[in-house]
């Protein structure tokens, strides 16, 4: 069985890997060379959720959402970054505006 956090960070890790701009989320060069040699579920590659990590709830009901990714070469970091979170909103349901939950994103390299 699965805490509600790490099925958030499943869902979140789909959601920034989907993203156009994201080579995957960091760190995830271990994931990357697992994945040569094991099989697939039947609903694709399980996704790395190391890359994310989700803090709280807080009193006022916030959370924390941190997400370390590396951006492909050929794409605008600042972009990625704003594309990525954009999606996350829209998956929380929200924007960044209305929703309590905060979200960081870093870029810890590209590839």
């Amino acid at each position: 069985m699965t805490s509600p956090a790490t099925d958030l960070r499943t869902e979140l890790a789909r959601v920034v890997e989907d993203v156009p701009g994201v080579a995957f989320l960091a760190p995830g060069i271990r994931r990357r060379l697992r994945s040569l040699t094991s099989a697939s579920t039947p609903d694709g590659p399980t996704p790395d959720i190391s890359g994310i990590t989700v803090s709280g709830p807080l009193p006022d009901g916030s959370r924390t959402i941190g997400i370390r990714l590396v951006c492909r070469a050929d794409r605008r970091v600042l972009d990625t970054a704003r594309a990525v979170r954009e999606a996350v909103d829209a998956h929380l349901g929200g924007t960044c505006a209305e929703s309590p939950d905060r979200v960081v994103i870093t870029v810890t390299g590209a590839v």
